[in-house]
């Protein structure tokens, strides 16, 4: 039977390396977790972990005994088909002879599966070519039908005397298309080139706010936070961090964002009079940053 050590005599911790993971279905990953020794002699620590066998998510810990300042790994199977949401993990240290536990959480966030969506799409969009093509062409159509269209087919291949003057009327509206929206394209890059929002103006420090929200896969509210952001901007319309990374062309922003875990989210957004918006919006995660010159 172990000696009981008093928790004024002994004291550890458990942490997580990273508290916040979005992952792909048909990954595992390993998370590194910290048994820190606090107080006393070095004992062996019970690492315990919860895991969501519900949902087809699992968590292992190896090794599920360290001594207290080691280190053990959580990994996570997502397997494929697994649901995009939300899932709490949280571990859990013990040793025997003390009341003493310390316990972190990771949530992994589960994006969706763009293969699935793609091949989903492709499917629906097939379906609407083959109903179309249905509509068209009804098997029941009455012979005095079809003969109609054969002769409206062959009244179609007869050339006509107004023929050549419509096609001359269409390829002269889409060359007149064309150059309209050349001259509108310049007309907007002048117009920016001499506004307040212009590349040669934006260059600075700016200051605002970054949301972050996690979706619940429960359902109801999402948790949120928000805090300080501060972005670089150069001349060139270049987005420099620390936070937020990418490229500003005109009126709009394309880059991304990096999480305090090393994690990236994909950002779309706008610029307008010295403010830059940019968004991440998915079924788990949804990251808005909005900063001001």
């Amino acid at each position: 039977m172990a000696t009981f050590v008093a928790q004024s005599d002994f004291d550890f911790s458990v942490r997580m390396s990273t508290h916040t993971l979005a992952v792909k279905p048909g990954q595992t990953i390993p998370i590194t977790v910290l048994v820190e020794a606090v107080k006393g002699e070095p004992r062996p620590i019970l690492l315990t972990a919860s895991d969501w066998r519900s949902a087809g998510l699992s968590a292992e810990i190896v090794p599920s005994t360290v001594p207290s300042g080691g280190v053990a790994t959580l990994h996570v199977t997502v397997p494929l088909g697994t649901p995009p949401g939300s899932y709490l993990f949280t571990v859990r240290g013990a040793t025997e002879g003390t009341f003493k536990t310390s316990n972190d959480s990771l949530t992994v966030v589960v994006e969706p599966d763009k293969e699935e969506k793609d091949n989903q799409d492709r499917k629906d969009a097939n379906q609407d070519q083959r109903g179309a093509e249905t509509r068209e062409e009804p098997s029941g159509s009455p012979p005095s039908a079809r003969a109609k269209r054969g002769v409206l087919a062959r009244s179609a291949k007869t050339p006509s005397a107004r023929q050549p003057a419509g096609s001359q009327r269409v390829g002269l509206i889409m060359i007149m298309a064309v150059m309209f929206g050349v001259l509108a394209y310049y007309i907007g890059t002048q117009l920016r080139s001499g506004s307040g929002g212009s590349i040669s103006g934006m260059s600075g420090t700016y200051v605002g706010t970054s949301t972050f929200c996690i979706n619940s896969v429960m359902g109801g509210s999402p948790e949120c936070g928000t805090s300080n952001a501060s972005i670089q901007i150069d001349s060139s319309g270049d987005v420099l961090g620390p936070v937020l990374f990418g490229k500003i062309d005109g009126s709009t922003f394309a880059g991304q964002a990096n999480a305090g875990d090393g994690t990236t989210f994909p950002m779309t957004g706008t610029y307008s009079n010295g403010t830059l918006t940019a968004r991440h919006t998915s079924s788990s995660v949804n990251w808005t940053i909005t900063v001001h010159k």
